[in-house]
């Protein structure tokens, strides 16, 4: 009697069983959003190519090509149709998405993704809703339809745009957030006059400047660079008061928001660097080998721009203090660690480098200038 009623009891479990697997519903399907389109810039053509050899000086210093450094990947509106794609940066980046405001939408549109963007490359395409599909994701991966844009487009004063990803790069060049520099190459001696303009810049050194000021803008988003110049014994413009912390502080900020900043290349047959107000040169020698060793100028130079003279420790280092070794100590550890956005691994263009002997050979060609004071 006993067994008949297990026996009872676990054909009922059974059942049971059976009867739940066979109510049980399918699982719902899974709701996709729309596919964010890719585009990929790699192009070769001329009209592709930023500061290429032969390019016509008049295009390399066009105020067209004035950037800013918290925006390298710079995209802009042409007209209600036509979006500009352009890397400022001498690296190709990858993996980037681009995001949208709109005017009247509430969210920031995931407009395109970028695969790759080689470096300096700039190129002119519809937008995607013109040509393509109209249902777009927005921040939150909400669905947003443009379809209402598809046959006028969008003013260009009604969008902006910014970039944004996870790749270590990416993630670098957005610290420069904070910089409101806008650098633009210039050709300071048109006339190849006899001054302190190099004569003829070529593209090579503009290509490499870019580099440099991308690098140069970087150290003040660091920490540990504003800790330890903010901490630094440094003597303000009569060569004798010490700045207070609340002046360094000031100093820091003013350096970090500078807008237009016009950079030329020296003849260092005649002086090494030139700065002040919105002028910022450099010799070839910094601009050249800045991703492998420091070197004086550019902080000296940038002390000019912040408003210090030459008795202040801003420029020139008192008993080996003030602006310039501390900074020189620090590009050399973050050149160390690889920690900056242009670097020798992947600076698209290696033949620009110069070989080790060349950068020996510029170090010395600094020191002797440094040596001979020229400023």
């Amino acid at each position: 009697m006993k067994t008949k009623t297990t026996l009872s009891n676990g054909l009922i479990v059974l059942g049971l069983l059976l009867l739940a697997i066979g109510c049980k519903k399918d699982p719902k399907p899974v709701e996709t959003g729309p596919t964010t389109p890719t585009y990929s810039f790699t192009g070769t053509t001329a009209d592709e190519l930023m500061f290429e050899d032969g390019e016509a000086m008049a295009t390399m210093i066009s105020e067209n090509r004035r950037f800013n450094v918290s925006n390298v990947l710079r995209i802009t509106a042409v007209n209600n149709t036509t979006i500009e794609v352009a890397n400022f940066a001498p690296v190709d980046i990858t993996d980037a998405t681009i995001l949208a405001t709109i005017a009247g939408q509430p969210q920031k549109i995931q407009l395109f993704h970028i695969g790759t963007i080689k470096g300096h490359r700039v190129k002119q395409i519809p937008y995607p809703f013109i040509t393509g599909q109209t249902e777009y994701l927005d921040v939150n991966q909400k669905t947003v339809d443009l379809s209402a844009y598809k046959t006028k487009g969008i003013a260009p004063a009604d969008i902006s745009f910014e970039f944004t990803g996870t790749t270590p790069l990416i993630e670098k060049l957005k610290k420069l957030s904070i910089i409101k520099w806008q650098p633009k190459m210039e050709d300071f001696d048109p006339q190849n006059l006899d001054n302190n303009w190099l004569d003829e810049p070529p593209a090579k050194q503009f290509r490499m400047f870019t580099g440099f000021m991308i690098n140069f803008a970087y150290m003040y988003t660091d920490a540990t660079m504003k800790s330890r110049i903010v901490n630094e014994y440094v003597i303000g413009n009569d060569g004798t008061t010490p700045l207070t912390t609340a002046e360094k502080e000031a100093d820091w900020i003013k350096a970090q928001t500078r807008t237009k900043i016009n950079c030329g290349l020296t003849d260092t047959r005649k002086v090494n660097g030139l700065g002040g107000g919105s002028t910022f040169g450099m010799p070839d020698w910094v601009t050249l080998n800045f991703m492998t060793n420091s070197y004086t100028t550019p902080f000296h130079e940038m002390g000019h721009v912040l408003g210090y003279n030459h008795s202040s420790s801003m420029t020139y280092p008192q008993n080996n203090r003030g602006n310039v070794p501390v900074f020189m100590a620090r590009q050399n550890e973050m050149n160390a660690a690889g920690d900056f956005p242009v670097r020798l691994n992947n600076y698209y263009k290696p033949d620009d480098i110069p070989t080790p002997k060349a950068s020996a050979a510029a170090s010395l060609k600094a020191n002797k200038l440094t040596e001979e004071g020229i400023q």
